[in-house]
């Protein structure tokens, strides 16, 4: 970054950098509180522009673009930032959402720059909400630059990997830094965002993708792709690549024949690790698809093993469909669920626990009922996408000194 940039501002010095590191991190403001009902808030008059450079078939650019829907409807005059060309750019179009598709360019902070801030003098807005890395780092640049005449919020989804200083410049520029989760929140108030620009917001459940009709004839289409057959227990975990290989170990423990479904791994994900489980499971494994949704008529359990969790969509959904879950015990899945209430919470590198926990939830049917009920209202009680839209309209107003509308 050129040196010039940098005029002005103090470094973030030794002392300032451990004391965030060590300093025991206070309680967030949540936002969009998923213990308390959350108000209504109306967007009308406000004219915001979202910001993502995924091009989609991403949990991050699947909730930033249904946020964005939720807020049209709420009355926010929203435009659309996206890469031209994208999945993204085509569903955004086809929900009725004012679409800029941009020439984004992977390693081009300038480029993106200027084609945002030409984008703000085509269009004027209020507040433009950043929802990924490159982005973020665009916008950074445009402040740090002088370049931008509106405030910026920066929406981060997932557990941050930034460094120290990536993350201290933009909270220099960022009016405030919306977290999914207390989990993210914490790290990010430990890796130089000032705390009190920090807000919780959670992801929302976006219940159109998973109370949609579902024909005979695509669950049997699924049944057939995953060589379903009724010897085996069907067992999904609807993630990218993450710790399957977690649940791979401990199914040579599981005594229930399984067939363990991996949705969104890649084709040949793990296979070495595949190929050592026992003869009476199977293991299916193929590439991230837009819609699994029939999948979860033939799922008995889902799993969601990850080092790491800023708040699932797969996991949402899973709950909201009443399917029992046993998660890795981090604190973005923690934040949702509770053990031996709502889901099972595990260790991540106790393959004998999911073993035990897989064997338990199959062979007990009062037990799967129990946990998937109460996660159904989890799911769709306290983590609303209204709840979520409200709660970002109630940040884009405290931003704007008009708090309460």
């Amino acid at each position: 970054m050129d040196a010039s940039v940098l005029s002005g501002l103090p470094a973030p010095t030794t002392a300032t950098r451990m004391r965030y590191l060590t300093e025991p991190m206070p309680q967030m403001r949540l936002v969009a509180d998923s213990a308390h009902e959350a108000p209504r808030t109306s967007g009308d008059g406000l004219r915001v522009l979202q910001v993502i450079q995924q091009p989609g078939g991403t949990g991050a650019s699947l909730s930033t673009l249904h946020l964005s829907i939720g807020l049209a409807e709420h009355g926010v005059k929203v435009r659309f930032a996206c890469p031209v060309g994208s999945e993204l750019e085509e569903d955004a179009r086809s929900a009725g959402l004012e679409v800029d598709a941009l020439p984004f360019a992977r390693r081009g902070r300038r480029h993106n720059a200027a084609l945002l801030r030409d984008l703000l003098d085509r269009h004027p807005v209020d507040v433009v909400n950043s929802h990924s890395a490159r982005d973020r780092k665009a916008l950074t640049w445009l402040g740090l630059t002088r370049g931008l005449t509106v405030p910026v919020v920066v929406t981060r989804r997932q557990m941050p990997r930034s460094f120290y200083l990536e993350n201290w410049l933009s909270g220099r520029v960022a009016s405030r830094v919306v977290a999914v989760s207390p989990a993210v929140a914490e790290v990010l108030g430990r890796r130089g965002i000032p705390r009190r620009k920090i807000a919780v917001v959670p992801n929302g459940l976006i219940a159109s993708r998973v109370d949609r009709p579902i024909s005979t004839a695509e669950v049997e289409a699924w049944r057939h792709r995953i060589e379903w057959d009724p010897n085996r227990r069907t067992v999904l975990i609807a993630a990218r690549r993450k710790a399957q290989d977690v649940v791979l170990r401990a199914l040579r423990s599981v005594k229930t024949p399984v067939r363990l479904v991996m949705a969104g791994a890649g084709e040949d994900a793990f296979s070495h690790l595949a190929a050592k489980v026992p003869d009476r499971h199977a293991v299916v494994s193929f590439n991230f698809e837009r819609d699994i949704r029939p999948l979860y008529e033939l799922a008995e359990l889902a799993l969601l093993p990850t080092w790491d969790e800023g708040l699932s969509q797969a996991l949402l959904e899973a709950l909201a469909l009443g399917c029992p879950v046993v998660a890795s015990a981090v604190p973005g899945n923690a934040y949702v669920l509770k053990d031996g209430v709502n889901g099972r919470l595990l260790p991540l590198d106790a393959p004998a626990r999911w073993a035990q926990a897989i064997d338990e939830l199959l062979e007990d049917q009062n037990l799967r009922e129990r946990l998937g009920a109460a996660g159904r209202r989890t799911a769709r009680e306290d983590f609303s996408l209204d709840r979520t839209v409200s709660g970002t309209i109630a940040v884009y107003r405290d931003v704007l000194g008009q708090p309460g509308r």
